[in-house]
C-alpha cells in the first residue's frame, strides 16, 4: 500500500512538472514569436494562445495577426487563423528549432491604400530593412504551407472602393535548411511571398494603375 502511495505522488509530481513545462515552453513561444514579428515587420505582431503537445509533437496556434504600419488605419493588415504546426518539441529545448510543417488555412490580407501610400508596401519595405535585434536560436521550417488567402481591397480613390481577390495556395519549403536561419530572417521568407502574392492580385484588380495616375496628378505629372 506505501509503494502505491509513492508511486501516486511520483506520478502526480511528473504530471504536474510536464504540465508546468509546457505552460511555460507555450508562454515563451508566445512572447518570442511576437517580438521577433514586430522586430522585423516594424509594427504590432499579436500571437493569440499557442498550445504546444510536449507528447504529441505538435502546436496550435488560434491567431497570428499583424497590425497596420503607422499612418494607416487600425485594422489588421495580415490575419492567420487556426494554424497547424508539427515539430520537433524537444527542439525548443536547444539553439536550433526544428518545425516539419505549419499548415495555415483562411488568411486574410488588408490591402490598403491611403493617398498614394499602401499598407503591404510599408510591410515589404520593412522586410528589406534589418532587424534591430536577431534571435539567438535558429530554426528551419521544412515546408510552409498556406491555402486559400483572401485579400480584402480598400481604397480611398474617389469614392471608397472594396473588393476582395483570392490567394489558391502558396507552398515553401526547406527554411533554414542550407544555412542557418534566426528567426527573424525565417520569418521574412515567410511573408515576403505572402505579401507579394497579396499585391499581385490587387494588381489584377487595376487598382495600382488607378493608385499611380492619382500620384502623377498630386505632383503635377
Amino acid at each position: 500500500m506505501k509503494g502505491l502511495k509513492i508511486a501516486g505522488i511520483i506520478l502526480v509530481t511528473i504530471i504536474s512538472v510536464v504540465i508546468i513545462i509546457g505552460m511555460t515552453i507555450d508562454g515563451i513561444v508566445e512572447s518570442g514569436i511576437e517580438e521577433s514579428g514586430s522586430n522585423v515587420l516594424k509594427t504590432e505582431v499579436e500571437v493569440e494562445d499557442i498550445d504546444i503537445s510536449l507528447l504529441g509533437s505538435s502546436a496550435d496556434m488560434d491567431g497570428f495577426t499583424i497590425y497596420n504600419p503607422e499612418g494607416f488605419s487600425e485594422k489588421v493588415a495580415i490575419s492567420l487563423k487556426g494554424i497547424e504546426i508539427d515539430l520537433n518539441v524537444q527542439s525548443l529545448l536547444t539553439d536550433q528549432i526544428i518545425v516539419n510543417r505549419i499548415h495555415v488555412k483562411n488568411p486574410e490580407i488588408l490591402f490598403e491604400q491611403k493617398g498614394v501610400k499602401v499598407n503591404l508596401r510599408e510591410l515589404s519595405a520593412n522586410l528589406e530593412s534589418s532587424p534591430d535585434d536577431r534571435s539567438e536560436k535558429t530554426i528551419v521550417i521544412k515546408e510552409f504551407i498556406l491555402d486559400e488567402g483572401k485579400v480584402l481591397i480598400s481604397s480611398e480613390i474617389e469614392k471608397e472602393r472594396k473588393a476582395d481577390v483570392t490567394i489558391d495556395k502558396i507552398i515553401l519549403k526547406d527554411i533554414g535548411e542550407s544555412d542557418s536561419e534566426a528567426l527573424e530572417d525565417a520569418m521574412k521568407q515567410v511573408f515576403e511571398p505572402i505579401i507579394r502574392n497579396a499585391i499581385s492580385e490587387a494588381v489584377k484588380s487595376g487598382l495600382l494603375n488607378q493608385i499611380e495616375e492619382k500620384a502623377k496628378e498630386l505632383i503635377g505629372f
